[in-house]
């Protein structure tokens, strides 16, 4: 007499994935659940199940982010340059314009500014975590000359005011056209945070861009005639350029990544 086989389950695999995501990055993977198989029989298999690529636009004017998104992609299908809906929404996609995550809502219509995820907490006293993402409570003011600065380097500047205690009291010097860098302050991508005096608050500053050096974007720091390249780097001594200024002795330069 032939032995009965006991049913067999498959059980649900699933994957989730919060991560940031840039193009060309790998979709999120889902399993399958199959049926029990009968008496003597196997059980077939089940059909893949798939996730939509594009969810559609929701009536108010805002997209929900999906695998395999880029900021140009939702732009394009929403008739809008990159750099308009990356500006609309500066505030949940953060300073890097490459890097959007599945499940974030944008806003794709209108002129407001979206508005920002909630802040990380504060770091506790005499720390300097790392930020999730380039939000903060506060809107830096920036001193401009020649047009105004990168999306991605206001909004590190903001994140700086949010969670470096002094800095919203300072001048933060934007963009100018006689910065001997062309990709410094007249493309938009570096900042003076002009400390004056306060030594102690410069050195705040540039501690906490190296303590959040990928998260604010950062491409280096001039602090007191030193350069900083890499956060796990060393600093390294100027030339001497003649003045307190020029040596960057009352203010702290950075430069944000392109």
């Amino acid at each position: 007499m032939a032995k009965h086989r006991a049913p067999r389950y498959v059980r649900t695999k699933k994957a989730l994935s919060r991560v940031p995501v840039a193009a060309g990055a790998t979709a999120v993977g889902l399993g399958v659940l199959s049926s029990p198989a009968q008496a003597g029989t196997a059980a077939p298999a089940a059909a893949p199940v798939t996730v939509a690529e594009q969810p559609s636009t929701a009536p108010g004017g805002e997209y929900t982010v999906a695998r395999g998104d880029t900021v140009a992609k939702i732009a394009a299908a929403h008739g809008q340059s990159w750099r308009d809906l990356y500006e609309r929404n500066v505030g949940i996609i953060g300073g890097n314009p490459d890097l959007i995550t599945p499940g974030q809502v944008l806003v794709v219509s209108g002129t407001e500014q979206a508005a920002p995820a909630p802040a990380a907490p504060a770091p506790s006293a005499g720390s300097a975590a790392p930020v999730a993402a380039l939000t903060g409570t506060a809107l830096a003011k920036i001193t401009n000359s020649a047009g105004g600065v990168q999306p991605h380097a206001q909004a590190a500047a903001n994140t700086v005011v949010a969670n470096v205690p002094g800095v919203a009291g300072i001048t933060i010097g934007g963009t100018r056209a006689s910065a001997t860098d062309p990709k410094g302050h007249p493309s938009g991508r570096a900042l003076d945070y002009m400390v004056m005096s306060n030594a102690a608050l410069g050195q705040a500053i540039a501690q906490y861009h190296v303590a959040n050096w990928d998260a604010l974007g950062v491409e280096y720091v001039i602090w007191q005639q030193k350069i900083l390249t890499s956060p796990g780097g060393a600093w390294k001594a100027m030339e001497n350029r003649g003045s307190a200024t020029a040596n960057h002795m009352d203010h702290v330069h950075v430069n944000y990544r392109g």
